[in-house]
């Protein structure tokens, strides 16, 4: 092999995959020494690397190396000796198909080599738990909607069966149940090495149960779900009116709650509301801890819009930003939905990402965003809202059934009409705009800590724009 063969497929390699990629798994690659006999030895670092490169990379390797050699080169992988003069370089935890940074990793020493050299093996802590390395707390964004459901949840992950035991969250459809539920089994998996951690959803508990009994083999389904000290079950609605798996999820629930085992549950209803439910099923739910999330306000959705095209290497435009957010006010899925769409069709288009190629893209999903809105259909709108004469809203009647609305009504003037508040307080009985000012502040405070308002300004945001 010539001296510059090596950098030359690294350079041919780096045409083929994104610089992420190059960086995290192929830079840190070392031959161990010539081509000898049409083969070639790369020094890896650790087992992880070596398993990704091989599946997933080794196929790009061997065709540039063969493309510059001129010849077919059989490429072999050697885990790098501690110590080594052609020890691999540390390398960067990569972004992708990789735990996030700050995963401890425990190193396995071997003390019967026989040259006194051991070699670092690479423990993965989430193997066999069911977890997504990706849902972590530091990728959750917090806001209003969800500020009481993260403490908790970080104060479960601290301190496992000693804080809120059970934990039960309970939320609509792509709210970030199970990115916070997992993000819990994540951060103990991780903190604390010694616990058996399990994520399961409630209906592969159920096709679980259900294969033990037609194999005979429930004894060993006992002592799966059983001797874990963290148990995430998602979705326990699902279990509802299957009585057979009521029964064994309640022996369960009790085993470990008795040993002290910190049990988290997700469900897209309060306990109370899971029609279907056996009574004492439902007591056990409700002893602890029950937490909601609620729909995110504006200015979350935004926040989480960015981190997500951040993650995939997208510089979101504010203003594209907060219309996407604007526009797709349903859930977090659909939202990264839509960024998905938009970010495929500039790639493919070769077009930046701006507010006129999103409306293009997805038109079928924002139409009707750019009506014109008008204060007179957001005073009878919020009237109707909240049962009230459209004269009562605009008088000045000051008790709470006339003020909220009010309040209510100007501040949705003011984000969603180009009105000046001077304008917008004329509209409502010739006030100051001092006053509109002052409404339009108290709302945006309580919305931050008040999930039900929250919900009130979506959902009239979401009738106004029909």
């Amino acid at each position: 092999m010539d001296d510059h063969l090596w950098e030359r497929t690294l350079d041919a390699v780096k045409e083929q995959v994104s610089l992420r990629v190059f960086d995290a798994w192929i830079k840190p690659l070392r031959p161990a020494g010539p081509v000898a006999n049409d083969q070639i030895e790369l020094l890896v670092g650790d087992p992880l690397t070596m398993d990704m490169v091989q599946k997933r990379y080794g196929a790009i390797l061997e065709s540039c190396l063969a493309s510059e050699a001129g010849s077919h080169v059989q490429i072999a992988y050697r885990l790098a000796v501690k110590g080594s003069e052609a020890e691999v370089a540390d390398r960067p935890e990569p972004p992708e198909q990789a735990a996030p940074a700050g995963t401890p990793r425990a190193l396995d020493k071997s003390d019967n080599d026989p040259d006194g050299v051991s070699v670092d093996v690479v423990v993965n802590p989430l193997e066999g738990t069911g977890l997504d390395p990706r849902f972590s707390f530091e990728s959750f964004v917090v806001g209003g909607c969800n500020q009481f459901v993260h403490a908790a949840a970080e104060r479960v992950a601290e301190r496992p069966a000693r804080a809120y035991n059970p934990l039960f969250i309970h939320g609509g459809v792509g709210l970030g149940k199970t990115h916070i539920m997992q993000a819990i089994g994540n951060r103990v998996a991780r903190t604390h090495p010694g616990l058996k951690v399990l994520y399961i959803s409630s209906e592969k508990f159920m096709t679980e149960m259900i294969h033990s009994l037609r194999s005979q083999g429930i004894m060993a389904f006992k002592e799966k779900f059983r001797s874990v000290d963290l148990l995430l079950v998602d979705d326990i609605q699902f279990i509802a009116g299957k009585r057979a798996t009521q029964e064994e999820f309640f022996h369960t629930f009790n085993a470990l709650y008795e040993t002290s085992s910190q049990i988290v549950l997700t469900s897209d209803s309060f306990p109370a509301d899971i029609e279907n439910l056996e009574e004492r099923l439902r007591s056990r739910l409700a002893m602890g801890l029950v937490a909601d999330i609620a729909p995110p306000d504006l200015e979350t959705r935004v926040a989480i819009l960015k981190q997500k095209a951040s993650m995939v290497g997208i510089e979101l435009m504010d203003d594209v930003a907060f219309f996407l957010a604007d526009a797709i006010q349903t859930n977090i899925r659909e939202l990264e939905g839509a960024l998905i769409r938009v970010s495929a069709f500039a790639s493919l288009t070769h077009k930046p990402i701006t507010l006129g190629l999103v409306k293009e893209t997805l038109r079928d999903l924002v139409k009707g965003h750019d009506k014109q809105v008008t204060i007179e259909a957001i005073q009878k709108t919020v009237a109707n809202y909240y049962k009230l004469r459209l004269s009562d809203l605009l008088s000045d009647k000051r008790t709470r059934a006339y003020s909220h609305p009010r309040q209510v009504a100007m501040y949705l003037c003011k984000q969603l009409t180009s009105h000046s508040y001077p304008q917008i307080g004329q509209q409502f009985g010739d006030r100051d705009h001092t006053t509109v000012l002052h409404a339009v502040k108290s709302v945006e405070k309580k919305q931050a800590k008040d999930a039900n308002l929250a919900e009130e300004l979506e959902s009239l945001r979401t009738m106004l724009r029909r």
